[in-house]
């Protein structure tokens, strides 16, 4: 009786453990909310919306209820990745990457996201390695070669990532960044020496410009280009696109000012280097934009206010610029040399037949004749101007500001005449003969547009922009004295 009973005992026993497993495998987790592809895909479209409006927590919160309705749901996996990448959360990013891999060896999206994360976390031997994969998995998707190609120009691997570039446009000409630097890399082979036309880098990047016409960025990048060709024109449209897009691209504001001071402009440079060194540097950090040198900055703030006659304002600015130069001592005696000129104007102003000038309405005039060529209003700006050299006939900056309308209008002749005058009366300024040796280029007098630039350089010590160009106009101007050396020697 004992050993029946405790042989039922152990049926029944058996009977109830059987029936725990069946009941285990038939039914989920409570909390997982069972397999349901319908309800993961609607959580999933929801997660891409808070993805979208840059909600990264929700996003990460509603993949991981997704999950619980699909476990083999690569996308979901992605989803969160990409979300915990953008959240910071690196390590459990990283484990969703990997995840969503194990899910599918050959999902490219996630595989050539994976490799861009690795770059910015800073592992770009395995970063270059999740490209490669993905090339092999599929050699006709653009993105992995692009990012490859920063990989190996960061490397130092210039044709390398050319080449990359080269294969990512031709696969996808509508790719923006890739257009853009195939471009910046093609103008860095041009700057070495490598390249001898710099038109195939201004292709790439005007291209990337349609595709993104509102990019301050791009049109930045093709101002700096132009410059370095020697084409003053077509860089001031570049860089006041750039700033319409964002006012406040600090850079932005540098080149333009820049750029104005080499063409004899020094209001314009003024208000260019104050605006730029307004600018926010956490603004210029979060944007990814380049910085500005504020040495340099300053540097040309205290040229224009000098040139200006400004003496104050420039006194002060050369002191900010003392403070970030280490060997500053030449600075503090040309501070002290224009503490002492501003003296000797004081003092020419107090003498009996001393000219009455109002400097004041001398400048309310030259800027109001800015504001008028900046409206398209030439006529009116002329006027001003004028106006501007009957009020003070020693006023160079209304003969340089009248040669630029006239060179607007196409008179280069009568504009030369002009910029020649403002020479004369302020010989110290080198963006005066920058200037010049610009508009001479325009008159096709290669000769003496080299022999002008070489004027600059003496004064300036350096040019603003690479001088191939100008080197080449320097190169002919030798030709030419040579050819009339064999005139004179008859040879």
């Amino acid at each position: 009786m004992t050993r029946r009973f405790i042989v039922l005992s152990l049926l029944i026993l058996l009977l109830s453990s059987t029936s725990q497993v069946v009941l285990a495998q038939v039914y989920n987790n409570p909390n997982s909310g069972g397999q349901s592809p319908a309800k993961a895909l609607e959580l999933y479209n929801r997660a891409k919306e808070a993805f979208r409006m840059q909600d990264w927590n929700a996003c990460i919160e509603i993949c991981k209820a997704a999950k619980n309705f699909d476990h083999g749901n690569k996308d979901i996996f992605h989803l969160q990745a990409l979300a915990l990448a953008e959240h910071g959360d690196n390590y459990n990013a990283m484990m969703e990457f990997r995840a969503a891999l194990s899910l599918d060896y050959n999902f490219i999206e996630c595989r050539n996201n994976y490799g861009t994360f690795l770059k910015k976390t800073g592992k770009v031997k395995e970063a270059k390695k999740e490209f490669k994969e993905c090339i092999k998995i599929n050699p006709n998707y653009s993105q992995p070669h692009y990012h490859l190609g920063e990989i190996l120009q960061l490397e130092g691997d210039l044709d390398g990532a050319i080449e990359e570039y080269r294969t990512a446009v031709n696969l996808k000409p509508e790719y923006p960044d890739a257009q853009r630097d195939l471009a910046l890399a093609l103008n860095e082979k041009y700057e070495k020496g490598e390249l001898k036309n710099i038109s195939e880098s201004l292709d790439h990047l005007q291209l990337a410009a349609k595709l993104l016409p509102q990019n301050p960025m791009i049109h930045w990048y093709i101002g700096r280009i132009w410059c370095n060709a020697g084409n003053l024109d077509e860089a001031e449209k570049e860089y006041r696109l750039a700033l319409m897009n964002d006012p406040n691209l600090a850079a932005g504001h540098f080149e333009l000012g820049r750029l104005r001071y080499h063409r004899g402009d020094p209001d314009r440079t003024r208000v260019e280097m104050q605006s730029a060194l307004k600018v926010n540097p956490v603004y210029t950090k979060e944007k990814n934009y380049p910085g500005i040198d504020r040495k340099v900055t300053k540097t040309y703030l205290a040229k224009a206010f000098e040139f200006k006659g400004y003496l104050v304002f420039a006194s002060k600015e050369w002191k900010d610029v003392a403070t970030l130069t280490y060997d500053n001592v030449p600075i503090y005696k040309h501070i002290d040399a224009l503490a002492k000129q501003w003296e000797r104007n004081e003092k020419a102003k107090k003498k009996k037949n001393a000219p009455q000038i109002d400097r004041d309405e001398v400048q309310a005039m030259l800027e109001r004749g800015i504001g008028e060529v900046d409206d398209g209003n030439l006529p009116g700006a002329m006027k001003s101007f004028v106006r501007a050299s009957e009020l003070n006939p020693e006023s160079w900056e209304a003969h340089q500001y009248i040669g630029a309308i006239l060179e607007q209008q196409g008179d280069l002749t009568r504009a030369m005449e002009k910029y020649q005058q403002a020479i004369a009366l302020m010989p110290a300024y080198d963006g005066l003969y920058y200037n010049m040796g610009f508009v001479l280029e325009k008159m096709h007098l290669p000769v003496e547009a080299g022999r002008t630039y070489k004027k600059f350089h003496g004064i300036a010590g350096r040019y603003p922009y690479d001088p191939k160009h100008i080197i080449d106009l320097q190169l002919q101007d030798v030709r030419e004295q040579m050819r009339q050396k064999d005139d004179q020697t008859g040879f």
